[in-house]
């Protein structure tokens, strides 16, 4: 019992393939009617390219602000450079509060001129910077040459070298006592 098959290859109506439409006009100048399949999937085309339109627009705006407040970044960074290498020449003092007045100095121009901020600081806060060659005064008086032989200070040093417990009471009395 022999069963012969045959097979007949028919056009499958896949949805994703054009209908054969050779133009969208007759020659008459009237429109041809298009299925509506293809109106459809014509449709969903067009709103899946809007919205991707949509989104890279948004994402171009997105990237444009990053890019804005990273060239903001990069210009305070190349600022703050200058306010720095300006104020080590001056020989600051204190670099952070100098660093600090200078900013709001050069914030409030019209057109921002560090040198300008920087020598405008000097004259107005002399005691940010060194002056040439006059120390600062010492909140500490001078260091007393006979306190060196203080026998407090000789077993506080011996005790601290060598570690032993007799030294560390002798050191201890003897800075009850005096």
């Amino acid at each position: 019992m022999t069963t012969a098959t045959t097979t007949t290859h028919e056009p499958s109506n896949n949805s994703d393939t054009p209908a054969p439409a050779d133009d969208l006009t007759t020659d008459d100048g009237t429109d041809k009617l298009v299925p509506v399949t293809e109106a459809i999937r014509y449709r969903r085309r067009a709103q899946q390219a809007e919205q991707r339109l949509a989104d890279l627009e948004r994402e171009v705006g997105e990237l444009r602000s990053a890019y804005d407040a990273s060239q903001e970044t990069i210009t305070a960074l190349e600022r703050r450079e200058r306010i720095d290498a300006l104020l080590n020449e001056a020989h600051t003092v204190d670099l952070e509060a100098a660093r600090l007045l200078t900013e709001v100095a050069v914030a409030g121009m019209d057109e921002p001129d560090v040198a300008s901020a920087v020598t405008d600081l000097r004259r107005h806060k002399p005691y940010l910077f060194e002056s040439g060659g006059v120390g600062l005064p010492s909140a500490m008086g001078p260091r007393d040459p006979d306190q060196d032989n203080d026998p407090v200070v000789e077993a506080a040093s011996q005790a601290r070298v060598t570690g032993d417990r007799r030294d560390l009471l002798r050191y201890l009395r003897l800075r009850r006592s005096s």
